[in-house]
């Protein structure tokens, strides 16, 4: 019956009511078609109207979209154009239904709920307590316990959504007193209810580990080195490199986290709800507790290690000829900073005497490297311009901003970690045995058809067409724009066309790399699908134990749900508290002026984007005169003025009046704000 109702409503213009639904099949039997649309609602398979009228999805319009909403109050859909008219109790990041009408987007349903918890300041007034809400756009929430917390003035907290109809929250943690520098940070991990501090059942496993070297390659003799920043402390790869008269072999050495952290023990399932290890300015909240992620499992210099080894082959043009993969012991001989690799690669006289043993396998990374990023060029890998922000800080407070640099040393063990992934993401999908792989879906042709029209307003034209598109014409056109002030530009508004990577139970390729096999293998202290990987490895291939094959491969999936999940948040804490940062920065430079270039343009206004990296808005309200948003090119026109992606514009900083947590410009001598 459900499925001849989807079939009906599918070609049902306007959709119907169950007694037409009823008519239209001759049943008699009211119970029976009630039961079925309920399921299928409840399935979020159909749409029941005001009315009570069913609607199929796609016929009446429904999309599902992820909710983004501005400090300044503006709210759309992501990747989307057009302004929401009713948020219909939607929250930021909330996965919803919606349905585009004229005079803007509506809000049909939530789905998934992202917000759980609201953060805020206390503070005493007129003998009593009072909540502000650090975030505006969870404003509108009242506290219904006041009473049952001893709380301090100029405090900050948590609050539970208890009802989000009726806006109603409880508190549920003190997070700390707001003259604290880092309390922006902390009330955005407190918001974001990912885990910060580990168990007391954590801890005491994680004591009792211990180095315990059993029956595996002993490669402790080879030369290896790490390769990881200046602070790093987890360090879960090393490499080796050998030229031999066919060519190079690289040795990837990852370490074996899945020997120490058993799946289901305590340790496993704090791994599993955290996902991920996430970072921010300074700081890191670790997936695994240090006694793994710094000492047991990370592979310090002149210490035994064990480490699971991708051993591949190449010949001298870069391509591969034989892999293995094996349980290892290493021992790392130094522990390199990407700086001074750099350097070395520069030829800095001082430090290739100092590490004169690590100048020739320098060279050969450098060489095999060179050859490896060829290869993924010529098969149409997309290599994004990513801006990424490096903050001074002094006593937690941040003093400067400034862009971070990637020299080739970075690149080096790009390469060498997508080739140890692709390898064993290859070997996996073969076997056909249960694995979690890293996705990335082609582009949606509605998107590339927005994307290509405004890289012709921008005087470049993809060849062929948005049906059909392939890695190699993205990649053709981002060499177009390297080296130019356009660059960052052209690589976001790709990247806000693109499909997001996921980690997924089959193996669908990854559209940006051009590859049609990939997964993450080369992190397990900070990601748990790498450690999964691992732990399908030890069981398939190293053990050859089959008795929970078909149990593995229905798992997988959840477990892929979960991971891409736990990623999402720790990108969106990234995020938050990376706009936080630069607008507490930028609060200290009011009235400044900077030269900045057109990083976005929408209804709302303008993005201006510093040499520094930090983005900010130049609303359309202060703008002098009338604008229109010309939606196709992407450009806001006026009489006698037009502004484009990729203009070069001076703004002065001005004050935020919603928040402090958004950076706000205004053109340099143009325009005043209402207050002033």
């Amino acid at each position: 019956m459900q499925e001849k109702i989807l079939e009906y409503l599918s070609h049902k213009q306007g959709g119907d009511d169950v007694h037409g639904i009823m008519d239209h099949f001759g049943v008699s039997d009211l119970k029976e078609v009630i039961i079925a649309l309920n399921d299928l609602e409840d399935r979020d398979m159909i749409y029941r109207d005001e009315d009570d009228v069913y609607h199929d999805l796609i016929e009446y319009g429904i999309k599902e979209g992820t909710v983004i909403i501005r400090f300044n109050g503006t709210s759309f859909i992501e990747k989307e154009e057009g302004k929401i008219k009713d948020l219909n109790s939607a929250l930021p990041l909330d996965t919803v239904w919606y349905k585009r009408e004229k005079g803007g987007i509506r809000i049909i349903k939530v789905l998934k709920r992202y917000t759980k918890y609201i953060t805020g300041n206390i503070y005493y007034y007129r003998h009593s307590f009072h909540f502000k809400v650090d975030d505006e756009r969870y404003k509108g929430f009242k506290i219904t316990n006041f009473k049952e917390f001893k709380l301090k003035d100029h405090s900050a907290v948590r609050c539970v959504i208890t009802d989000f109809i009726n806006k109603e929250m409880k508190i549920d943690m003190m997070i700390g007193m707001i003259d604290d520098p880092r309390i922006n940070e902390k009330m955005i991990v407190a918001r974001s209810g990912a885990p910060v501090a580990f168990s007391e059942a954590v801890l005491k496993e994680a004591k009792r580990l211990k180095l315990d070297i059993d029956d595996r390659k002993d490669l402790s003799d080879l030369l290896t080195i790490t390769i990881d920043g200046d602070t790093a402390k987890d360090f879960d790869d090393a490499i080796s490199i050998v030229r031999n008269d066919k060519g190079y072999v690289l040795y990837v050495h990852i370490a074996d986290v899945s020997y120490y952290v058993k799946e289901g023990s305590v340790i496993d399932k704090s791994a599993r709800e955290r996902g991920t290890s996430i970072y921010y300015t300074d700081q890191v909240i670790p997936m695994l507790p240090e006694e793994l992620s710094n000492d047991l499992c990370s592979l310090r210099p002149n210490e035994p290690r064990l480490t699971l080894t991708t051993e591949i082959h190449y010949d001298d043009k870069g391509e591969v000829l034989d892999t293995s993969f094996y349980p290892s012991l290493i021992r790392s001989d130094f522990r390199m900073t990407y700086s001074d690799v750099n350097k070395i690669l520069e030829k800095d006289q001082e430090l290739c005497d100092k590490y004169q043993v690590l100048v020739s396998m320098i060279a050969d990374a450098l060489a095999l490297s060179d050859k490896l990023r060829a290869k993924r060029d010529q098969n149409g890998a997309i290599s994004f311009d990513d801006d990424e922000t490096e903050f001074v800080l002094s006593d937690g407070k941040v003093i400067d901003i400034k862009k971070r640099q990637r020299g080739r040393a970075e690149l080096i063990i790009e390469d060498f970690m997508i080739a140890a992934n692709v390898e064993v993401a290859r070997y996996m999908h073969y076997l056909d045995l249960p694995m979690i792989y890293r996705d990335h879906d082609k582009p949606k042709e509605d998107k590339m058809m927005v994307l290509f029209d405004m890289l012709y307003a921008l005087g470049y034209k993809i060849k062929g067409d948005h049906y059909t598109v392939y890695p190699k014409q993205l990649q053709d056109c981002l060499r177009y724009f390297k080296d130019t002030e356009l660059e960052s530009v052209i690589s976001k508004l790709m990247l806000r066309a693109m499909a997001k990577a996921i980690y997924d139970d089959t193996c669908t390729g990854h559209f940006g790399l051009a590859l049609s096999d990939y997964c993450h293998f080369t992190s397990p202290i900070r990601r748990y699908p790498d450690l999964m990987v691992h732990r399908m490895l030890r069981k398939y291939v190293f053990k050859g134990n089959y008795d929970e094959y078909d149990k593995d491969k229905r798992r997988m999936h959840d477990i892929a749900v979960k991971c891409s999940d736990t990623e999402k948040r720790a990108v969106q804490i990234e995020r938050d508290i990376r706009d936080a940062r630069c607008a507490e920065y930028m609060l200290e430079h009011i009235g400044e002026v900077y030269d900045g270039i057109i990083s976005g343009v929408t209804g709302h206004g303008l993005y201006v984007k510093l040499a520094n990296t930090v983005e900010g808005l130049v609303s359309i309200g202060d703008l002098d005169g009338y604008w229109v948003y010309d939606e196709k090119t992407m450009t806001l026109v006026s009489n006698d003025k037009i502004y484009r992606l990729g203009d070069k514009v001076r703004v002065e900083v001005v004050e935020n009046f919603y928040d402090h947590q958004g950076v706000y410009f205004r053109i340099y001598g143009k325009g005043k704000r209402d207050s002033e």
